[in-house]
């Protein structure tokens, strides 16, 4: 449709159109035109907004990040979606806060702390070096431009720093400590005996089964799902189709071959005296002198070699008389170093620099130059590029098309298909918490489950899912949540009862074992006997011993001190089983011959700088402005 107007419009008309346009961008943006409505927003923090884009994205996020780690447990521990997005929430928002906090509290992040981080993230180098070009281009492929990207580090250090001021300067103080190592080495003495559910002798009615369905409706609804129909573009696909001819490849070749040079490398050596950034004018004279002395002597006859084995601190081009091999002009992050290096003849020494790493001699020792390759040789690189461009112009205006046809015929994909002559394709079923197919995209699920979308009908507005790769959906099918009829899931509530029945019978019968043991500790045989189990001695042991189940120990440990034992308590199990305790005795260690290794000490103030930390956070969220806009999550 625009490019008809494009075409046709002129003089007074041409004029018009273009005010009638340019009024609706004006107001709102060109990208509305593209991406919809403004974000609605999930929450605003102190008058900050996270916005529902980009809330999505960090679920979906989150979510494959559990995936991952969680497998097959996932579905049950996180079956309620409202439970991963408040989490997702939860932190978005103590981020928030904590970004402000250190704004205000004048944390800051220096340039040489900054280029450090940035150099130190594997996916930027390139052998075991920081790659700036490979940088550039992996933000360019996320769509991130160098400021955003340096923007986020330095919050997220400025943070880091907040965080481990508040951990590590709390401490405790050394009556604590000797508390702590009395307690650590306290012992517990007692025996235990095991009681197990027995679901087969649960009977359960219909009626319970009824009753428990209606008291439970909620939990037995099916989630809403849609089937989509969309048109999709993807610039991979048009790539394939393009075809150029041998006249072409070289006539692209020949309007620039200096494009296909190799880069000039300088073989080089060198001799370093390390020094810090802040390094003194002192100490910065004293490295230079050491080094002129150095270069005197090599003027005098000394090989080179021989001096950066004997002097060099670079230690692993030391053991090589300084040789760092052949460089190009970007394979090194030391502007100093790199200008000075290829403005030396072969042979030559240069004067002691000051460079990024510290002091060096720099000798030139080798020279490539650079060589155009041969047609042939890059043939094929050439024709990718001039695929790549051509996808590139082609993937442009069919989205423009796309986008054009789908908007005007607002309640079809038919129209647009047959214009583009492309095919209308359709999705499986599509739940909230899909991950599958065009459903892995947070935009797509998002726009699906849409006002516009779902319920108006409405084709939905382009959307560039990732690079090369956009999507138009609308609805073909929808399935609200709705209860599932009682007979349906009769069986799944059944089997819920009996667990529930089984497990109230067997706490019933731990706690009557315990009540009788409590009142007469002398009929433990005729309890064991009526309950058909063995005692079995678990005897003194530490807080952290393993040779007993975890809850039984922490279970002994949390029941206090008497007059008089045995003392009989209890614990349900995780594993449906109940273990009822017989404490025979505390052993405790007197406080003065009590000991805690010093590391372990660390551990445990570490730990409380960590809960003031949380007390803060906790602080923060209760006196800042935070709202929450729960019916947009």
């Amino acid at each position: 449709m625009l490019m008809q107007i494009r075409e046709r419009a002129t003089g007074i008309f041409a004029y018009i159109i273009v005010i009638l346009i340019a009024i609706p961008f004006a107001f709102w943006g060109i990208q509305e035109y593209f991406g919809g409505p403004a974000d609605q927003k999930v929450a605003e923090v102190n008058g900050e907004e996270i916005v529902k884009r980009v809330f999505d994205a960090q679920v979906q996020d989150q979510r494959r990040y559990l995936k991952s780690i969680l497998g097959s447990s996932f579905d049950s521990l996180y079956s309620d979606e409202s439970k991963l997005k408040q989490s997702v929430l939860d932190t978005m928002i103590q981020n928030t806060l904590l970004s402000d906090e250190t704004e205000n509290a004048g944390y800051r992040i220096s340039d040489n702390r900054l280029a450090e981080r940035i150099q130190s993230v594997p996916q930027f180098q390139n052998a075991g070096r920081f790659d700036s070009a490979k940088y550039e281009q992996l933000l360019v492929a996320q769509r991130r431009s160098p400021v955003e990207f340096e923007n986020q580090l330095r919050q997220e250090e400025s943070i880091n720093q907040y965080q481990g001021s508040a951990v590590y300067s709390s401490f405790l103080p050394e009556k604590d400590k000797q508390k702590y190592a009395a307690l650590k080495q306290q012992k517990r003495d007692f025996d235990y005996f095991l009681i197990a559910a027995d679901a087969n002798s649960v009977e359960v009615t219909d009626s319970d089964v009824s009753e428990y369905y209606q008291a439970n409706k909620q939990s037995f609804k099916t989630l809403e799902r849609v089937k989509l129909e969309y048109i999709e573009i993807k610039q991979k696909d048009i790539e394939a189709t393009l075809t150029f001819s041998d006249d072409e490849i070289q006539s692209s070749y020949d309007d620039d071959p200096s494009r296909y040079q190799t880069p000039e490398l300088r073989k080089a050596s060198h001799i370093l005296l390390k020094l810090a950034d802040d390094a003194s004018e002192e100490q910065v004279a004293s490295a230079l002198s050491k080094l002129q002395t150095a270069a005197d002597r090599i003027g005098d006859g000394e090989q080179f070699a021989t001096i950066a084995k004997e002097m060099s601190e670079d230690s692993f081009s030391a053991k090589n008389g300084g040789d760092l091999g052949f460089i190009t002009r970007t394979d090194i992050d030391n502007p100093v170093f790199v200008q000075k290096l290829f403005s030396m003849q072969k042979g030559d020494v240069s004067a002691p620099v000051r460079t990024s790493l510290g002091v060096q001699l720099i000798k030139l020792d080798d020279i490539t130059a650079p060589e155009t390759k041969p047609f042939e040789q890059v043939r094929s690189q050439i024709e990718n590029e001039l695929r790549a461009d051509a996808a590139d112009k082609e993937y442009i205006e069919r989205i423009e098309k796309l986008s054009n046809l789908t908007y005007v015929n607002e309640d079809n994909l038919q129209v647009a298909a047959e214009e583009l002559n492309m095919e209308v394709q359709t999705s499986d079923w599509i739940v909230g918490a899909e991950l599958e197919g065009i459903a892995s995209y947070p935009s797509i699920v998002s726009a699906a489950f849409s006002d516009e979308v779902l319920n108006k009908g409405l084709n939905s507005a382009l959307t560039e899912v990732a690079d090369g790769r956009a999507l138009v959906v609308r609805v073909l099918e929808h399935e609200p949540a709705e209860v599932q009829p009682l007979e349906d899931v009769a069986d799944k509530i059944k089997a819920t009862v009996i667990s529930i029945k089984a497990r109230e019978q067997l706490v019933a019968q731990g706690t009557d074992a315990i009540d009788k043991l409590n009142n007469d500790s002398s009929n433990i045989d005729d309890v064991l006997k009526q309950l058909n189990v063995p005692l079995k001695t678990a005897g003194a042991l530490l807080r952290d011993d393993e040779s007993v189940p975890s809850e039984i120990v922490e279970h002994v440990f949390s029941l206090s001190s008497a007059n008089s034992y045995p003392v009989f308590d209890g614990v349900e199990l995780d594993n449906g089983q109940f273990a009822v305790i017989k404490l025979n005795d505390i052993v405790a260690v007197a406080e003065s011959e009590a000991k805690v290794e010093a590391a372990e000490w660390i551990s445990v103030q570490g730990e409380y700088g960590r809960r003031e930390m949380q007390a803060m956070l906790k602080a923060l969220r209760e006196t800042g402005d935070v709202n929450v806009f729960t019916e947009n999550l």
